[in-house]
C-alpha cells in the first residue's frame, strides 16, 4: 500500500481509539497529487526525502505517475455529457504564489501547467491575505461542486503565506444497473456502535449476486459503478469485521498494506442470503501534516530553503519558515450511487458460469469502505463508518 493510503489508515485507527469516534473520509489520491506537485519542484535532500515517502526513485517517476493520474480523470471526464449513467471524475489543480516569492518559470510552465494542467496566480498575501482566502475558498467550493465550503476559516491565511498548491477531486457515479438499490426496499434497522449503543438508521438492500469473500476475521464486498464506456472501472469495496467491535483489530493488522491485491482480486461470485448496508453522508477534515508527524515522517523537515529554489524565487534576506498540508473531504452513499469530493492544499509559509457461493453481508456495525479504480489501482477515497447517523 502506498504512503498516502497508509496515512489514511493511520487516521482511521486514531479515530477508532478516539472517544468521540467520528466517521472518516480521506482521499489518498488527492494527497498524492499535492505531494507530487511539491516533490517535482524540490531539489537536494528535501526532494530525496519526499521521493522516498512517495516510493519514487527520481523526479522522472513523479512526472510519469502524475501524468497517469491526470489521464485517469481525463479518460472519465468532468461532465457526463447528458448521459446520467456515466461516471464523473474531475481533478483540478491550482497554485497561488505571493508576489514576493514568485514561481520559477520552468516550474510554472513545464511542471504545473505541463504535467498537472494547473493554473497559477500571483497574489499579495502580505496586504490581501483575506481576499486571497475568499478566492481560494470559492475555488474549492466550485471544484467540489458545492460539497466543500469554507475550506480556510477567517484569518487562517496570514501575510506570511508564500505559496499554496491545491488539488480538488470530485467523483459522482451511479451503481451498475445490475446492482442498484430500490428505494422502496430501504428500511430502518439497528446499527451497533463501538461504545455498545444501538441506533436506528436507513439500510439499503438488494438480492443480486456480488463479488465477495470471507477472510480471517472479516468479509469483503465489491459493488461496481456504471462505467459508461469510459474505459475505467470504479467500485466501492466494503471491509466488514466479523465482530461488532472488530474494526480496531482489522485496522491494526494492516492486512490491506501487506497484501492488498488479495482482497481486490481474490473475490468470487457470492449470493447474498442476507444483505444490508447503511446509507451514509458526512464530511471530514484531515490534518495531513499532523498525521505525517504521528507516523514519524514529518513535513517540518522541509526547511532547507535552498531546496525550494527550483520552485520559487526566494529574495535575499527572506526565508521559509514552515509548511503544512490540509484536506477536507465529503461523501454520500445512497440507493442511486455515490458522490464524493476532496480538497487538499499544501501551504508554505515564508517569512461467472458457476453456482455462486452464499454469504451474508449485514453491515450493522463499524466498517471500512474504499472507492477504487481497477485499471490504475488508484484509491480515490477511503474511510470508516462508525456512526451512519452522523452528517457533520
Amino acid at each position: 500500500m502506498d504512503f498516502c493510503t497508509m496515512l489514511a489508515y493511520d487516521s482511521m485507527l486514531k479515530e477508532v481509539k478516539n472517544p468521540k469516534q467520528n466517521n472518516v473520509i480521506v482521499s489518498p489520491l488527492s494527497i498524492t497529487v499535492v505531494l507530487n506537485m511539491v516533490a517535482a519542484g524540490l531539489k537536494g535532500s528535501t526532494q530525496e526525502y519526499v521521493l522516498d515517502l512517495l516510493g519514487s526513485k527520481n523526479v522522472n517517476q513523479i512526472y510519469s505517475k502524475s501524468s497517469e493520474m491526470m489521464a485517469v480523470a481525463a479518460d472519465v471526464g468532468s461532465t457526463n455529457n447528458g448521459d446520467e449513467d456515466r461516471p464523473v471524475l474531475a481533478m483540478v489543480n491550482g497554485a497561488w504564489s505571493d508576489q514576493f516569492f514568485p514561481l520559477k518559470v520552468f516550474y510554472e510552465e513545464r511542471i504545473l501547467k505541463g504535467i498537472f494542467d494547473c493554473e497559477a496566480k500571483t497574489v499579495d498575501f502580505a496586504t490581501q491575505a483575506e481576499k486571497v482566502r475568499v478566492e481560494v475558498n470559492a475555488w474549492a467550493e466550485a471544484v467540489s461542486r458545492g460539497l466543500i465550503k469554507d475550506f480556510f476559516p477567517p484569518d487562517s491565511l496570514s501575510p506570511d503565506t508564500a505559496l499554496l498548491l491545491a488539488n480538488g477531486l470530485y467523483f459522482k457515479g451511479i451503481w451498475d444497473p445490475n446492482y442498484r438499490f430500490m428505494v422502496e426496499r430501504t428500511e430502518r434497522r439497528d446499527f451497533y456502535l463501538l461504545n455498545g449503543r444501538r441506533i436506528s438508521v436507513p439500510f439499503m438492500t438488494s438480492s443480486n449476486t456480488y463479488l465477495g469473500g470471507s477472510f480471517d476475521g472479516f468479509k469483503v464486498l465489491n459493488i461496481p459503478y456504471e462505467n459508461g464506456k469510459c474505459g475505467r472501472y470504479f467500485s466501492m469495496y466494503f471491509f466488514l469485521p466479523d465482530e461488532r467491535d472488530g474494526l480496531q483489530n482489522l485496522l491494526e493488522k494492516k492486512l490491506f498494506i501487506s497484501n492488498p491485491k488479495k482482497y481486490y482480486f481474490n473475490l468470487s461470485e457470492v449470493k447474498l442470503d442476507k444483505f444490508w448496508i447503511p446509507k451514509f453522508k458526512f464530511s471530514y477534515a484531515f490534518e495531513v501534516s499532523e498525521a505525517m508527524e504521528d507516523m514519524g515522517t514529518p513535513l517540518s523537515i522541509l526547511k532547507n530553503q535552498a531546496d525550494f529554489s527550483e520552485m520559487i524565487h526566494i529574495p535575499v534576506g527572506a526565508r521559509l519558515r514552515g509548511v503544512e498540508i490540509l484536506q477536507k473531504a465529503y461523501i454520500e452513499v445512497d440507493e442511486k450511487g455515490t458522490e464524493a469530493a476532496a480538497i487538499t492544499i499544501f501551504a508554505g509559509f515564508g517569512s461467472s458460469g458457476h453456482k455462486p457461493k452464499t454469504l451474508s453481508f449485514v453491515a450493522d456495525h463499524p466498517f471500512v469502505f474504499m472507492l477504487r479504480e481497477a485499471r490504475s489501482g488508484l484509491v480515490l477515497f477511503t474511510g470508516i463508518v462508525l456512526d451512519p447517523s452522523q452528517s457533520n
